[in-house]
């Protein structure tokens, strides 16, 4: 299993600490936000769909790993002309370099199911690293990326989010990117709508990207 799976409660743990790299990011005046953002060496733009843009505030962005936090453009610009999301949700952006020679994730489909239903896969689900608190609603694997449904019982990664959410693991250049969608909890979204809204982030992430990506679009259902 790689070795990314393990790290990535490293990147939310850390997000909301520390000095912000991404501070100076959004876009020249205070009405205006941006929808997409490159991270890391590898180079890797991560773009949200419709309404969907950068949060600097609640964003982090290293040489090595990333983690970057979309939600309202006119929310976060303060400016109602701003185009808004078609649901209220959040999603989240983790980005870590993959492992050398590792298979790709639409060929360890078997081996995730295994890994995110197993302890060690649930700590890594959980907000607080507590594999008790997660139960495991949905997983599959779509035109090269994996995605899963979890319930959390810790607290929420987010504040002012859901503890149901839906994730999905995608092969991006040499990284790996872990898209998020979460619904608020004043106004929480259907399984539905956050795996449509998931399916819109990944195919906002291939179209980004250089033919090099590995990843498929999975495409809207």
């Amino acid at each position: 299993m790689r070795l990314w799976l393990t790290l990535i409660p490293v990147i939310l743990g850390v997000s909301a600490c520390g000095d912000n790299p991404l501070a100076g990011l959004s876009a020249t005046g205070a009405s205006k936000a941006l929808s997409e953002i490159t991270v890391t060496s590898d180079r890797v733009v991560l773009r949200g769909p419709t309404g969907f843009c950068v949060d600097p505030k609640s964003s982090k962005s290293r040489t090595s790993q990333a983690f970057v936090v979309f939600g309202n453009c006119a929310a976060i610009s303060g400016n109602e002309d701003m185009p808004q999301p078609f649901v209220n949700a959040i999603a989240t952006a983790s980005v870590l370099p993959s492992g050398p020679n590792g298979p790709s994730i639409g060929q360890s489909e078997l081996a995730l199911t295994e890994f995110f239903t197993s302890a060690s896969g649930k700590a890594v689900l959980s907000a607080d690293g507590d594999a008790n608190s997660v139960e495991i609603l949905d997983s599959f694997t779509r035109n090269g990326a994996f995605f899963i449904h979890a319930r959390d019982k810790a607290a929420p990664i987010l504040q002012g989010t859901t503890n149901t959410f839906w994730r999905g693991y995608f092969d991006v250049k040499n990284s790996v990117v872990a898209l998020s969608v979460l619904g608020l909890k004043d106004a929480p979204i259907s399984s539905a709508d956050g795996l449509q809204t998931l399916y819109d982030f990944g195919n906002a992430l291939i179209e980004a990207q250089a033919p090099a990506s590995k990843a498929s679009s999975p495409q809207a259902s």
